[in-house]
C-alpha cells in the first residue's frame, strides 16, 4: 500500500489555509478531523489498498450469548477489520480454494456446523490505527496514511475548518471536492477489479442430492 505522512498530510492543510503554520489548537482540530474521517473512508468501499488475507484457526466458542463448534473470535483482531469472504486456501495463491458460507454474530465468525475446516482463510481489509496525528503537536504523527486518501482528507479538513469558522458557502465547496475524490478513487478501485478477479469454486449454500461445485469472482 502506497502511504504518505501526517506530516506532508499537515503541510499541505497549512498551505492550503495559507499560512505558515498553525496554532496548537488548530493542529489539534486538523488531527481530531483526519482522525475522524479516516475512519469513514476505511469502511466506505472494499479498498483494494486496504485488502488483506488473514489465517484463522477455527475453534470451539461458548459464551453466554453464542455457542459454536466451528467458529472464530474476530472483534478483538488487530489484522483484520472487515470481513469480504471466507475460504479454505488463500484465493490468491491457490486456484483451488473453496468459498465457505459463514455468519457474523456478536464479534465472531461462524462457520456451519457441517464444515470440516480446521484454519480458514478471511480476505477482508486491514485495522486502521487509533491515532494517525499522535504527537501533532511537534507535527510527527503517523508515517502509514494511505495515499489514496490524501486529497479526500485535505478537502474534509478544509470543509470541517470553514464549517467551525461560519464559512457555510465554502465549507460546502470542500465538501463537494472531497466526494469527487472519493468517486475517483471509487472509479479506479472498479477497474483493478475489473482486471484483477480471482475465480475460485464455492459450495452451495443449499443441500441437493448431489454435491455442485459452482464458480464465482472475488
Amino acid at each position: 500500500m502506497r502511504t504518505i505522512t501526517y506530516q506532508d498530510l499537515l503541510k499541505k492543510y497549512t498551505s492550503l489555509r495559507g499560512v505558515d503554520t498553525l496554532l496548537d489548537s488548530e493542529k489539534q482540530d486538523f488531527s481530531n478531523s483526519i482522525n475522524h474521517r479516516i475512519k469513514q473512508l476505511w469502511v466506505k468501499s472494499k479498498w483494494s489498498d486496504l485488502l488483506v488475507v488473514v489465517e484463522k484457526t477455527i475453534q470451539v466458542i461458548s459464551t453466554d450469548t453464542l455457542k459454536a463448534e466451528n467458529a472464530v473470535k474476530i472483534d478483538d483482531a488487530t489484522d483484520l477489520l472487515d470481513v469480504f469472504g471466507v475460504y479454505n486456501k488463500n484465493p490468491y495463491e491457490d486456484a483451488t480454494a473453496i468459498r465457505i458460507d459463514h455468519t457474523l454474530i456478536d464479534g465472531y465468525l461462524v462457520l456451519p456446523r457441517s464444515s470440516t475446516a480446521k484454519t480458514v482463510f478471511i480476505v477482508g481489509s486491514k485495522v486502521p490505527a487509533d491515532d494517525y496525528g499522535e504527537g501533532y503537536f511537534s507535527g510527527q504523527g503517523r508515517t502509514d496514511i494511505p495515499a489514496f486518501m490524501e486529497w479526500m482528507l485535505l478537502s474534509y479538513a478544509m470543509h470541517d475548518h470553514f464549517l467551525a469558522d461560519g464559512q457555510s458557502d465554502k465549507a460546502m465547496v470542500e465538501l463537494q471536492k472531497a466526494n469527487e475524490h472519493i468517486a475517483e478513487a471509487m472509479e479506479r478501485l472498479e477497474r483493478i477489479e475489473s482486471q484483477n478477479k480471482v475465480t475460485v469454486n464455492t459450495y452451495p449454500s443449499y443441500r441437493t442430492t448431489s454435491l455442485h461445485i459452482a464458480q464465482r469472482n472475488i
